[in-house]
């Protein structure tokens, strides 16, 4: 019997040495964990700060006033450009824009002539493809809208809130 107890104490051992092993795997793989978590912690973070550390703060939308009264239109002069292209096609355009307030519409009219130039532009440098779709027509809007802002040197407070076509007619030869 005394052989039986000895291979057993040698089995006892030999399980109890690989649980061992075990448990040392366990704990080197949790600080893996935590170190690989702890460093992604901190990647996050540090994208968050400014250059010289400290922290940026979140740039928030200033919720848009309600106007009161009916919106603020301004009629912008009919617009004759030829399209960009070798077919010769004309665009004729009228346009209004809508501002946000009055004192918005003052300064329209004061930037007009820069206005009307970065529109002829803009609007010379398209093809008869790219407009002639609804979709190109909302694109052109939109470009016409930000053309307008930035001719106006608006900063953060855009004074066109949209730009609506008035007539829009197309002509090719």
């Amino acid at each position: 019997m005394s052989d039986d107890k000895k291979a057993e104490k040698a089995e006892k051992k030999a399980g109890g040495g690989g649980n061992k092993l075990m448990l040392i795997v366990i704990i080197l793989l949790v600080l893996v964990l935590a170190a690989v978590g702890g460093l992604a912690v901190y990647m996050f973070t540090s994208m968050h700060k400014a250059p010289g550390g400290a922290q940026t703060e979140e740039v928030k939308e200033k919720p848009k006033k309600k106007k009161e009264g009916p919106p603020v239109f301004e009629k912008m002069d009919t617009f004759v450009v030829n399209l960009a292209g070798n077919d010769g096609s004309l665009l004729q355009v009228d346009m209004q824009a809508e501002l946000s307030d009055e004192e918005a519409k003052k300064k329209f009219t004061d930037y007009a002539p820069k206005i009307r130039s970065a529109v002829i532009l803009l609007l010379s440098s398209k093809s008869a493809a790219e407009i002639s779709t609804a979709d190109g027509k909302v694109k052109l809007k939109a470009q016409v809208k930000q053309i307008i802002n930035e001719a106006m040197d608006a900063g953060e407070d855009p004074p066109v809130d949209s730009v609506l076509f008035t007539s829009f007619i197309i002509q090719k030869q």
